[in-house]
């Protein structure tokens, strides 16, 4: 279980690999990483962390993926740009429990 700070903390580090992996083509002026987690938890649900990003299953992933393209307006990010972020965001914050 996390704690408040560190929530805050691996959720700014998600957001900031979605906008970074995403865009394009997310709008690079538009794609903040609080914008990339609303997107995330509309998608997912408000309890992500490592643990759920690292099991997420191919349906969430393409869920992302056209998550992100209806929130922002754009073309559907490509499902290895979604992986890419999630590997990102592991890479920064590790699941414990895979």
């Amino acid at each position: 279980m996390m704690n408040e700070t560190d929530r805050m903390d691996f959720e700014q580090a998600m957001g900031e690999e979605f906008a970074e992996c995403l865009t394009p083509p997310l709008p690079f002026e538009d794609a903040s990483a609080h914008e990339c987690c609303e997107v995330i938890w509309k998608v997912l649900g408000n309890e992500v962390d490592p643990d759920r990003l690292a099991a997420l299953s191919a349906d969430d992933i393409a869920a992302l993926a056209a998550g992100f393209g209806r929130y922002f307006e754009v073309e559907y990010p490509s499902v290895e740009q979604v992986r890419a972020a999630i590997s990102q965001t592991l890479k920064r914050w590790p699941a414990v429990s895979i």
